[in-house]
C-alpha cells in the first residue's frame, strides 16, 4: 500500500470529502454545468471545473496536530511533501477556503502574490505554531508551508459564498 492510499479513508480525508460536498451544494446554484475533477486533475490540486475557472477547495485546518480546527488561519502549501508544486504554486485558478458560515474564494495568483509580500519564507521555523508569515517544513518531508491569517484575504479581491 502506498502513502497515497493510506491517506484515503483517514478522518482528515473524510472531512475533506465532506467539505467538498458542502461546497458543491453552493456551486451547483452558481454553475449547474460544473464538473468534478478527474483523478489526474485532483493531483494537480483541482477539485472542480467551472465556467469561471478551476477550483481547489480547502477545509479548515489545525495550527498544530494536537490543536483544534478553526477558521482564523490558512496553511499555504508552496511545495508538497515530495518537494513538487504545492497548491499555492500549482494550477487551480481559484482557492475556496471553508469557514464556519461561508466559503471565501480568492484567485490563486492573487493569494500567491499576497504570500510573497507578507511572508519571509527564508526565515524557517521548527514548529508549526511558529509558522505565521514564516517558512515551515515538516520533519521527514520536502514540503514548504507558511501560515497567514484569514483576515489577510481582505487585502486582495475575494468573494464570500454563504452556506
Amino acid at each position: 500500500m502506498n502513502k497515497q492510499s493510506k491517506w484515503i479513508g483517514s478522518p482528515a480525508w473524510e472531512r475533506g470529502q465532506q467539505v467538498e460536498r458542502d461546497f458543491e451544494k453552493l456551486l451547483i446554484q452558481r454553475d449547474p454545468q460544473f464538473k468534478r475533477a478527474n483523478r489526474q486533475q485532483q493531483f494537480d490540486h483541482i477539485d472542480f471545473l467551472t465556467s469561471f475557472g478551476t477550483i481547489d477547495v480547502k477545509a479548515k485546518k489545525r495550527l498544530s496536530r494536537a490543536g483544534s480546527i478553526h477558521d482564523e488561519i490558512i496553511w499555504c502549501e508552496l511545495k508538497n511533501v515530495q518537494g513538487k508544486a504545492g497548491w499555492l504554486t500549482g494550477s487551480p485558478d481559484i482557492i475556496a477556503f471553508e469557514r464556519d458560515k461561508c466559503f471565501v474564494l480568492v484567485k490563486r495568483a492573487d493569494l500567491l502574490e499576497l504570500v510573497d509580500n507578507l511572508c519571509d519564507l527564508s526565515n524557517m521555523v521548527q514548529h508549526s505554531k511558529q509558522a505565521l508569515y514564516k517558512g515551515y517544513t515538516r520533519k521527514g518531508r520536502n514540503d514548504l508551508l507558511t501560515v497567514i491569517k484569514m483576515t489577510d484575504l481582505t487585502l486582495i479581491t475575494y468573494r464570500l459564498w454563504t452556506k
